[in-house]
């Protein structure tokens, strides 16, 4: 498959095929006819070669159709015309060929020319004969140098590659993780696509830029396109629970579920700062828990780190990095409702332990925290129900999001991204069908 398409070079048009052609002039006085064939028959021959090697450069570059990932064909779907990409590049080969034919008569021909003047004749006809040939599939090279320039412009993503796909309002927390793990190596006016190493076994595609922002009606054309083509994937979401953002823990969870209506086939890892667990209300974390629910299977997994410090950000980045190297098994993290348990602990060992914030801060980030807390649980007879009481709630409630905390225009976004999935599948399949009635046209 084809993925890089800058090493594609400016397409020629018109009189821009005359522009390494150096024919000396010839005293026609000075030189015997002999002589004077074998120079205009050289002119000839240097025309052609010259001709032959710009188209030759064309068909070398641009990558035939089945070459073309369909994730590309996608992102170019605005300017990219399957038959009209084959018909032009069937010009540029078919114009070479002609061009040939027309050097090789002509070449000929001066070899049994009369005179001096019959010579000049015969190879302005040559050249003549062979720009007309190259005048007349202009057309076609002007859509491949534009098709070219659009392509020129594509990050470099390769869709068979294990991808992390950043997501969330743009923020500190956001940045710092994406600088820390990785040198951007492609970068367009959409995205930008860097990659990041783990433990030697593993070469990971990040893609930033995104999923800035929430999806609703119509998807963005770059967020449809990685989500029908991507292969290993899992979307990263970032929130932001102080708000420094500029948006609210509400506005936030909508955005979250705008995502998770198109990637619906993914793994989803919420990932939050450890320092600004104190800020969250509790009616901000009902918000946060009923993350979980809604469109799909997948268990959404729910990341507590320091990202302000390198080691946290790796913690995350290797979490990420695990369920991708494991899409069958468990997610290496903690769940929404071992989140909740956490804060609480975090909260009375914090009020207990004033003067030892270090000690706190310990605690929470030790590794084995969830064996401990399991070990508390079962001293103190605690156990948490509250997830076994939600499931036998109906289909309808998965978007039910704490409702009293909701505008209406919240309310009115969750019912635009819970229609997204089923107007995908018909689109999908009314695809299908189109392809598979052309297909038996072509076979007839």
């Amino acid at each position: 498959m084809q993925f890089d398409f800058k090493h594609i070079n400016v397409v020629s048009i018109g009189n821009e095929f005359f522009d390494h052609l150096n024919h000396s002039r010839v005293s026609d006085k000075s030189l015997k006819l002999n002589r004077l064939r074998k120079v205009y028959t050289r002119h000839v021959t240097n025309t052609h070669l010259t001709f032959r090697n710009k188209l030759s450069t064309i068909l070398r570059d641009f990558p035939l159709l089945d070459d073309i990932h369909p994730l590309y064909t996608d992102l170019l779907r605005f300017v990219f015309d399957k038959d009209r990409y084959s018909f032009s590049l069937g010009q540029v080969n078919t114009a070479k060929d002609l061009i040939a034919s027309i050097a090789n008569d002509y070449a000929n021909l001066l070899a049994f020319g009369g005179s001096l003047k019959e010579c000049k004749a015969l190879k302005a006809s040559a050249v003549a004969g062979m720009f007309s040939v190259v005048n007349e599939i202009t057309p076609g090279l002007a859509y491949l140098e534009q098709l070219r320039q659009h392509m020129a412009k594509l990050p470099l993503v390769d869709p068979d590659a294990p991808t992390i796909l950043v997501s969330g309002y743009p923020h500190a927390d956001k940045t710092r993780f994406v600088d820390g793990i990785v040198d951007f190596s492609a970068k367009s006016v959409a995205f930008v696509v860097g990659f990041s190493g783990y433990e030697g076994s593993m070469r990971c595609q990040v893609i930033d830029g995104v999923l800035d922002k929430p999806v609703f009606g119509d998807c963005d054309v770059v967020v449809d396109s990685l989500a029908l083509h991507l292969g290993d994937a899992i979307v990263l979401f970032f929130l932001d629970v102080s708000g420094t953002c500029g948006y609210s823990v509400a506005d936030q969870v909508v955005f979250f579920h705008s995502v998770k209506a198109v990637f619906v086939d993914r793994p989803l890892l919420i990932v939050c700062d450890e320092s600004d667990l104190m800020q969250v209300s509790e009616e901000d974390w009902r918000l946060i828990e009923e993350m979980g629910g809604g469109v799909g299977e997948e268990e959404v997994g729910f990341k507590i780190s320091d990202l302000r410090s390198e080691e946290g950000v790796i913690s995350v980045k290797n979490v990420a990095c695990e369920r991708l190297l494991y899409q069958s098994g468990r997610l290496s993290c903690i769940s929404l409702e071992e989140a909740r348990v956490m804060r609480n602990k975090y909260i009375v060992a914090h009020q207990e332990l004033d003067d030892d914030e270090h000690e706190v801060s310990d605690l929470f980030l030790d590794p084995d925290v969830l064996s401990r807390l399991e070990e508390l649980e079962h001293e103190e007879g605690v156990k948490q129900s509250e997830e076994e009481q939600e499931e036998d709630d109906d289909d309808d409630d998965d978007f039910v999001i704490a409702e009293e905390r909701f505008t209406e225009e919240h309310k009115d976004q969750l019912v635009a991204i819970r229609k997204i999935q089923p107007l995908r599948i018909l689109i999908a399949f009314g695809f299908c069908i189109l392809v598979g009635n052309t297909y038996g046209a072509l076979q007839q």
